[in-house]
């Protein structure tokens, strides 16, 4: 699973700035006074070759009573628990403030591995102002300077070699071989339900009160030879929705296991139809390239009566039309009626997705759509498909090699993929593909 590095600190110590650095993009607004920040903010970045999930905090104050500032704290204390990995930063300016020793102190009860970061030393003169900072207690203290770049390379270089060996322990203790599904939806739709008929034990906790689940469990499963190993999330709600910490803790848990899955069951309810908020779940696991298996709960009740497997996949093109050939379910978890389907579609969806098709094949299947539909003219000149290849697996990818790259249109772009997956009989599964001059 992706890990998850916190920036905390009190207000306008440079969170901000040191965020946008590291995702090399202004995500997050800085300004001078304190406070701009309320809300998390999360941005997939990567440093050296390793991909993590980074978040900006707002400032952390005790024993305030502003409300607004109370609310702001609660939020940087939800992603201190999120975090495998926290930047605790302090302003060098300001040298050591009654602020910063409460947020040691409360840092170090979590047991975190913590970075200590001194933050706005651009001079030499200024490094001897961090040395006040070590009497906080920490055994190394790194010096930046995030909006000048200073001090940031040992920096991440020390924190990505901290994530790479928690990412060896990791892999050791999972089953490589297992087929990842993250079992996702709105709350409420049955997702622990469901996982409990897999199981044929009432193992996760349901209930009809929203939120009982509120961090990703992990639920390792044989069947008939056959490896899996799920991950039961929270609801995932619309963020204006959230407003319990807790709850805001199972959104970063179910977005992480969507990252780390390869299969994303999501689950909808019947008697309610596509919501927004479930289109928005199947995009984001569609812009992470994750196969998804629509299954529609609840064709029990009354409401649900006339929800036939034909009105399920026109619902499914007229409101996710950017899914082609989805994989989609009908059952009852009450009645387990129609949860038997779901191991042998995974199973054909675990065959496709490690399916290699050769390069004689591919280019057959390459001159054959070409031919029925050519490009437009470029540049008053013909675009020329030479060769295709594979390139790896989990999602499918493939590259093309043509004389030129530049003003590929993105509709034949979507014609070359759908054939490629009608071709192959990629059911619902997305695939890279990728354009090389030769």
């Amino acid at each position: 699973m992706k890990s998850c590095i916190a920036i905390i600190g009190r207000p306008n110590v440079g969170k901000s700035t040191l965020f946008n650095r590291l995702v090399r993009r202004k995500k997050a607004i800085v300004a001078d006074s304190p406070g701009v920040t309320r809300d998390r903010i999360f941005a997939d970045a990567e440093w050296n070759g390793k991909k993590f999930l980074l978040v900006d905090t707002g400032g952390m104050i005790f024993d305030q009573e502003a409300n607004l500032q109370a609310d702001i704290s609660r939020q940087s204390m939800t992603a201190v628990d999120e975090a495998d990995i926290i930047i605790f930063l302090m302003d060098g300016k300001d040298g050591v403030m009654p602020e910063d020793e409460n947020l040691a102190l409360y840092l170090r009860k979590t047991r975190k591995k913590i970075f200590w970061v001194v933050n706005k030393l651009e001079s030499p003169r200024d490094q001897d102002a961090s040395l006040d900072f070590y009497r906080l207690g920490m055994d190394r203290l790194y010096t930046v300077s995030a909006a000048h770049g200073l001090g940031i390379s040992e920096l991440m270089d020390d924190i990505v070699a901290e994530l790479a060996s928690a990412d060896e322990a990791q892999e050791d203790s999972q089953d490589s071989q297992a087929l990842k599904i993250a079992v996702v939806g709105k709350p409420n739709v049955g997702k622990s339900s469901l996982l409990n008929q897999l199981l044929g034990e009432k193992r996760l906790v349901t209930s009809n009160q929203p939120g009982t689940t509120v961090d990703a469990i992990e639920v390792p499963l044989t069947v008939n030879g056959h490896h899996y190993l799920f991950f039961d999330t929270a609801g995932l709600r619309k963020k204006a929705r959230v407003r319990e910490r807790v709850e805001g803790y199972g959104n970063v848990a179910t977005i992480r296991s969507i990252d780390y899955a390869q299969i994303v069951l999501l689950m909808i309810d019947a008697t309610a139809g596509i919501t927004d908020q479930d289109i928005r779940i199947a995009a984001l696991a569609t812009e992470k390239y994750k196969t998804i298996i629509f299954v529609f709960n609840k064709i029990d009740l009354p409401a649900a009566k006339d929800f036939t497997h034909k009105k399920m996949m026109t619902l499914l093109g007229d409101r996710l039309p950017f899914i082609y050939q989805p994989n989609a379910l009908r059952l009852s978890v009450v009645e387990n009626r129609g949860v038997g389907k779901i191991f042998p579609l995974l199973q054909k969806l675990d065959r496709q997705l490690h399916m290699k098709v050769t390069t004689g094949k591919l280019n057959r299947m390459l001159k054959e759509i070409t031919d029925h539909y050519q490009h437009p003219l470029i540049y008053h000149h013909p675009l020329k498909f030479y060769y295709i290849t594979q390139i790896s697996g989990i999602p499918p990818a493939f590259v093309i090699f043509c004389n030129m790259t530049k003003g590929i249109k993105p509709s034949y772009v979507r014609y070359l993929k759908k054939n490629i997956m009608e071709y192959l009989g990629l059911d619902g599964i997305p695939l890279k593909l990728y354009f090389r001059k030769r």
